[in-house]
């Protein structure tokens, strides 16, 4: 069994002094403030992306195909629970489901994905989702680079996680600054044994722009890379970009 990386030791020992002996930790609220991400959603085939989705969740198809989602996410503070906020950055791939508890049913406000990767540079956030059974990996370096707010900014995103579940990927090309207003809810789901997370994520204000254009690289022989059926999208088919001032995510685990 792999070690915990030595920054998340003392996070994981914190979250289970949290919880009585008998009970799995507390998984605490977490908010994410003043925040940029990139959203990438792209069609893979559905057979593939179905033998990595439990049988407990059905995938969202579109011309017989699945879709696959990466996202990243720049926040000014991440705030875990009691601790105190610092900024903050997560990068994650999944794959659209049906929703599977009847919320976030609403395609133009709501979102279900199936988690198959989660990095954060945020030790505290990382251990937290660890604890809710989420494989959730380290990446101190995790890098997003933007240009200030304006017409055709240049973007880039470089994932390197620490442990060996997930391969690096990468984000390059540029961004619109964001002007359409709604608000979101976004429910990424993982089921570990026969514990069940949702991670839902409400963001009551967010703008977005539809016009990015962005590539996506990571390596061939990974899990993704077997999906897209290579180490390259040049523009992934459908990119949003967003900002928005608060997102609250609750992480409940249930059966």
């Amino acid at each position: 069994m792999n070690k915990p990386p030595f920054p998340l030791l003392i996070p994981l020992a914190l979250l289970a002094v949290q919880a009585p002996a008998s009970a799995a930790p507390a998984l605490p609220q977490v908010l994410f403030s003043d925040c940029t991400e990139f959203v990438g959603v792209t069609p893979v085939p559905l057979d593939a992306a179905t033998a990595l989705v439990p049988a407990r969740y059905t995938l969202a198809s579109n011309a017989g195909q699945a879709q696959l989602v990466v996202r990243v996410a720049d926040c000014q503070a991440v705030k875990v629970g009691q601790w105190p906020a610092r900024r903050g950055r997560v990068a994650q791939i999944g794959l659209i489901i049906l929703s599977p508890d009847g919320t976030a049913t609403d395609p133009a406000t709501s979102i279900n994905n199936y988690t198959l990767s989660y990095a954060s540079n945020s030790a505290l956030l990382v251990a937290a989702l660890r604890a809710g059974g989420v494989p959730a990996e380290l990446d101190l370096g995790l890098n997003i680079e933007a240009n200030p707010m304006g017409t055709g900014q240049a973007f880039y995103a470089a994932i390197s996680p620490e442990g060996t579940g997930t391969p690096d990927w990468f984000l390059q090309g540029s961004v619109q600054t964001p002007t359409v207003n709604t608000s979101f809810l976004a429910n990424w789901w993982r089921l570990n044994g026969r514990r069940q997370t949702k991670m839902a994520t409400t963001i009551n204000n967010i703008a977005f722009d539809f016009g990015s254009a962005v590539s996506f690289t990571t390596a061939r022989g990974s899990t993704v890379g077997a999906l897209i059926g290579g180490n390259h999208i040049a523009t992934i088919p459908l990119s949003f970009r967003g900002a928005f001032p608060l997102g609250t995510m609750v992480t409940t685990v249930g059966p």
